[in-house]
């Protein structure tokens, strides 16, 4: 399972540095982000039994974690300047506060990373709050820039 993970984020991965290439469409950038952000649930849905099991430090929580953290900075990437005008669910406040919006999503990812560090350390409290951490900033930035 962990294999196919690391495969197919290296796939996104790879397909990074052309999402700002000339010949993508504006609707590839979308694909590729909403991509990310479906790995990036995925992940959530594996860390919530953890969390609620309360096994911080295990090696599964630090890796998914990582991975969440990861996966951050693609779907982050997949938001090119060409690609507001196509169809997607980010709602058009993205675009009017992409300042606030990338911030968010820097937070997000480095949260993430936080976390990680903090499970891999044995530091449960802390993994604790910032799991909690990680799930408010989603709901919050879903509230302010996704489209229902």
């Amino acid at each position: 399972m962990k294999t196919k993970l690391m495969i197919m984020t290296m796939m996104l991965g790879s397909c990074a540095a052309s999402v700002q290439a000339d010949s993508m469409k504006p609707e590839d950038s979308v694909e590729y982000r909403q991509s990310a952000f479906r790995l990036m649930s995925y992940q959530l849905n594996v860390l919530n039994p953890l969390h609620r099991r309360q096994a911080y430090s295990d090696d599964a929580f630090a890796y998914r974690a990582e991975t969440l953290s990861r996966l951050g900075e693609l779907a982050l990437e997949g938001f090119t300047e060409d690609s507001q005008s196509a169809a997607s669910r980010t709602a058009s406040r993205a675009w009017d506060n992409r300042d606030d919006f990338d911030e968010r999503m820097r937070r997000f990812i480095e949260t993430t990373a936080q976390m990680a560090e903090a499970s891999r350390a044995g530091n449960d409290r802390q993994t604790r709050d910032l799991f909690r951490q990680t799930l408010q900033s989603c709901r919050a930035c879903h509230d302010q820039y996704r489209l229902d």
